[in-house]
């Protein structure tokens, strides 16, 4: 009777700890598991996480670049990044979305298998920007006179300059002297107020130009400070950087006659003290910068029939007989050619697009990091 009773109670035991024992090798199984599946998904997330920073980096070189990744191996899983064009709290963005695959780990058994994990990570990085310093379709530190059937409006244009976009305009002129509007010249423009379209006309309504403006801190005189300055990734010397590196197609000259064309990316013209670039061939988009340390370098007598998208920055500008899409910045205070503006068949018509679009192809390029201009990134 002892024996059998000590024969079920070693029975026992050995139930209980076989019980135990295999317990303890699920709870280690489940463990191991779980160890496993936290990697994979971490890892899976970290290959997203370096889709979206390759992304960036390929977009600080080219604006337009949307090719993406398709399937591409990466840290033993595979990556796929897609750029498209978006809207993003109201705003016209270029979206990075990255999406990781890490495949299935086998294990002993190979009928348990662990199903592909994912990890997602996207951004949003704005086109570009719009100067604080564009106050109109002509923003000017000097008197203005146009002449001729010069046309200048700051009505919201397209890209093409085709098409409205009604009450997204500026005003057609802003300046700290005097506006006179002679000869068969039409200015509009957007009020500021109301946000009213007025179509170019003469006289130009009141509310499409800004004579005698204050400028806050004093009227910028460099390139750069148009842009923003430190403040918005361009501090002195930036933009002429830029053009020096050829990057988009930018160029830098001393001698216009150099320049290739469609103009592309940054152009910057430094010219020497008084000097003049005339009959300028401005055609292409961008920005184009014509300056001098004496702020007295003028661009001269515009070819007709050539057309520029972008903006236009430079000391003085003078009969303007060209189409420019985006808007013209002018640095000097004292012309040092005269004070017409255009005395021909031009026209000045402001674009948002065109703006942001030339502001947005150097965005990435100006330094800093790849991700200093994004405005959200999940993961």
């Amino acid at each position: 009777m002892q024996g059998r009773s000590l024969a079920i109670i070693l029975s026992g035991v050995i139930a209980i700890g076989s019980y135990i024992q295999y317990n303890m090798l699920q709870s280690n199984k489940r463990l191991t598991e779980n160890v496993l599946n936290y990697t994979s998904r971490q890892t899976a997330q970290n290959i997203a996480q370096t889709g979206v920073y390759m992304g960036l980096r390929k977009l600080a070189e080219n604006r337009n670049w949307r090719a993406g990744y398709k399937n591409l191996p990466l840290m033993g899983g595979n990556l796929t990044v897609r750029i498209v064009d978006t809207v993003f709290n109201g705003k016209n963005v270029i979206g990075v979305l990255a999406s990781a695959k890490m495949p299935y780990s086998t294990w002993t058994d190979s009928s348990e298998r662990l199903p592909d994990t994912v990890g997602n990570s996207r951004a949003y990085l704005p086109k570009g920007f719009i100067p604080a310093s564009v106050k109109a379709a002509i923003t000017a530190n000097n008197p203005i006179v146009t002449l001729g059937t010069l046309t200048t409006d700051g009505r919201d244009h397209d890209l093409e300059g085709s098409k409205m976009i009604p009450n997204q305009g500026t005003l057609g002129i802003w300046t700290t002297k005097t506006y006179d509007q002679r000869g068969d010249s039409h200015t509009g423009g957007t009020d500021s107020a109301s946000r009213v379209d007025y179509e170019p006309d003469k006289p130009a309504h009141v509310k499409t130009f800004k004579t005698f403006g204050v400028w806050p801190g004093g009227y910028p005189g460099t390139p750069d400070s148009i842009l923003g300055g430190p403040s918005m990734g361009f501090p002195e010397g930036t933009l002429k950087a830029i053009a020096m590196s050829g990057i988009n197609g930018s160029q830098y000259t001393t001698n216009p006659a150099t320049l290739k064309y469609p103009l592309s990316g940054v152009t910057y013209v430094e010219l020497a003290n008084a000097g003049r670039w005339i009959a300028a061939d401005v055609e292409g988009e961008g920005i184009l910068v014509v300056h001098n340390a004496w702020k007295n370098a003028s661009i001269e007598e515009w070819k007709t029939k050539q057309t520029f998208r972008g903006l236009v920055i430079c000391d003085d500008p003078y009969r303007i007989h060209s189409t420019v899409v985006g808007a013209i910045v002018g640095l000097s205070p004292s012309i040092s050619r005269g004070n017409c503006i255009g005395n021909g068949t031009g026209n000045i018509l402001f674009s948002n697009e065109a703006i942001a679009t030339a502001t947005g192809s150097i965005i990435g390029n100006a330094g800093g990091p790849c991700d200093a201009q994004v405005l959200a990134w999940w993961e």
